[in-house]
């Protein structure tokens, strides 16, 4: 029995010892009960006044036979039977039987044989015997001139004579068969009754009643054993599921889930044991990524500073270089204006990366209060109208929301959840404005000599159980599969001038929210953002406000250290 685990056994052995003990308990009380009811019935007096009445009913038939037996020594003694003429076989033999009939209303059948068994005459009453009321008895009597008749015993040999004057006479008489059979009955009866009063004392019914407990023993665990397996299966099967997959998260794997189906308590229970495997998954996801961005913020901070520092000497020494030539050369004066403009360039790229790198190192945590998503959303369609209607060339974000179409979808029912409105509008600007730097890049030049939109940017929001969606879809060319996993993390970027840390900050904000955030394919073709916010007094939310509160406080006590 491999194959079952030891919750299968407790199992199987709860159910036996269910079904065992009551059947103990019955067959206990119903051995004493039997013993009491045979201990009254099997007295001696009981035997002792059956055998009497077996008695009584015996000498009566004997009695009755005896009357029968005489009847027939009168009927062959008669001197009708005795007469010359009958013995000679005259005419008026079977008259005189029927006259000897008259006088004997019990004879059935009246018979003359020879010696040798032979009939001779025979006299018969109208109606035959009815078996079924009546019982035959027949005597048989040797008949001899000068002799008085003899009754012939059936187990006697045939006697043998040679005198024709001697014969026999067989009388069959029809009596009432009912008191025959009441001692035939009481016979069977009380040949029964001492049997059992013999077994009885010989501990039969010990016997007995041990082996029929004996067949219900096992007849009961068989059956116990199949009805155990059957209502047991289910939950055995879900604990041994959750003993099993315990192991490899007992390693350290959360990847595992078990099969749960069903509405029983052990079904919930591997939905439970799932949830709560996906809640630690993703708690450990997150802080891992926090760990990972809080070293990096270390570092950007440590690069901000070594980067910073130089720049304006270095700008400042070519400035000087520049200023003090006043020579006549042309190659040389040309030599210095090229100089001057790519150091002042690309001095001007560094700045604006020591900015960005600075703003990475010092990103706030989250302040999470309750809000409305559906405001959210309505101050960030506002937001991108007014950059779309300013339309200037000069300004880079309206110009690029000018060609690219944002449509922002706002829900009309609230959406309750706790948020940090400044936090979040920089994370849904960021992804908006990176879909339309990538719908814009995907155009190429002709994005910049023609006056039609290089695509659209489309912004939706629902809920679905206890989590806000927000849906940012684009027609650009989307994001390729190999990059999903790792477009998140700090520094990782496909544009030529970018930093890689806006998507950071975007997945950073989530976190703080205690929501996530996936990439996928749109179904317009390019790339889909999903943002997933807890609704307001889910588990989700709670935790992310006491995570967020906890480490506001944390850094209040460093700051103050």
């Amino acid at each position: 029995m491999r194959w079952l685990g030891r919750t299968d056994l407790r199992v199987l052995l709860a159910i036996l010892v269910t079904a065992l003990v009551p059947l103990i308990g019955s067959v206990l009380a119903a051995r004493t009960i039997v013993a009491r009811i045979s201990a009254t019935a099997f007295q001696p007096e009981f035997g002792a006044h059956l055998d009497r009445a077996l008695t009584v009913y015996a000498d009566l038939a004997k009695a009755m036979k005896d009357g029968l037996r005489h009847e027939g020594a009168v009927i062959a003694s008669s001197s009708v039977v005795r007469d010359k003429a009958f013995i000679e076989g005259g005419a008026d033999r079977k008259k005189s039987l029927s006259t000897l009939a008259a006088a004997h209303p019990r004879a059935a059948v009246l018979s003359v044989e020879r010696c040798e068994g032979d009939e001779i005459d025979r006299w018969e009453r109208p109606a035959k015997v009815d078996p079924t009321a009546e019982r035959a008895f027949t005597v048989r009597y040797l008949v001899s001139p000068g002799a008085d008749p003899k009754l012939l015993d059936p187990q006697d040999a045939e006697p043998s004579c040679g005198d024709p004057a001697v014969f026999r006479l067989a009388a069959t008489f029809a009596v009432a068969r009912e008191r025959f059979d009441e001692l035939e009955d009481a016979t069977a009866f009380a040949q029964a009754y001492h049997e059992v009063e013999r077994d009885h004392r010989e501990d039969y019914l010990d016997a007995t009643y041990r082996n029929a407990f004996v067949v219900l023993l096992v007849i009961t665990i068989v059956i116990g054993l199949v009805l155990g397996l059957f209502v047991a299966a289910p939950v055995t099967r879900g604990v041994r599921a959750l003993s099993v997959a315990m192991v490899p998260v007992a390693a350290g794997d959360l990847s595992v889930r078990v099969a749960a189906s069903g509405k029983s308590e052990v079904a919930d229970l591997g939905r439970a044991f799932n949830r709560m495997l996906e809640e630690l998954d993703h708690s450990r996801a997150t802080m891992e990524f926090l760990q990972r961005v809080g070293q990096w913020q270390k570092v950007a901070r440590r690069l901000a500073h070594e980067i910073k520092n130089p720049l304006t000497p270095i700008q400042l020494a070519v400035e000087e270089c520049h200023r003090r030539y006043r020579g006549n050369d042309p190659e040389l004066q040309k030599m210095l204006d090229t100089m001057l403009e790519v150091v002042t360039e690309e001095v001007t790229s560094l700045r604006r990366l020591v900015t960005e790198f600075s703003g990475f190192a010092r990103l706030p945590r989250a302040a999470l209060a309750p809000g409305d998503l559906s405001k959210v959303l309505s101050d960030e369609r506002a937001h991108f109208s007014a950059l779309a209607g300013e339309g200037s060339v000069h300004d880079e974000d309206a110009s690029l929301f000018a060609r690219a179409v944002v449509k922002v979808d706002v829900p009309e029912s609230p959406m309750p959840a706790a948020i940090d409105r400044e936090m979040l509008h920089r994370a849904l600007s960021n992804v908006i404005k990176n879909a339309a730097q990538a719908l814009r890049d995907a155009r190429g030049s002709r994005a910049d000599e023609t006056s039609e939109p290089c695509g659209c940017v489309h912004v939706g929001a629902h809920t679905r159980g206890g989590e806000h969606v927000i849906t940012i879809d684009d027609n650009g060319p989307g994001i390729r599969p190999e990059i999903r996993a790792t477009m998140f993390d700090p520094y990782v970027t496909t544009k030529r001038d970018g930093t890689g840390l806006g998507l950071t900050i975007v997945k950073k904000i989530m976190v703080d929210h205690g929501g996530t955030i996936e990439v996928g394919e749109s179904p317009e073709g390019g790339a889909r953002i999903r943002f997933h916010i807890p609704v307001l007094g889910t588990p989700a939310q709670i935790a992310a406000t006491k995570r967020a509160a906890f480490q506001s406080d944390e850094d209040n006590m460093t700051g103050a250290s």
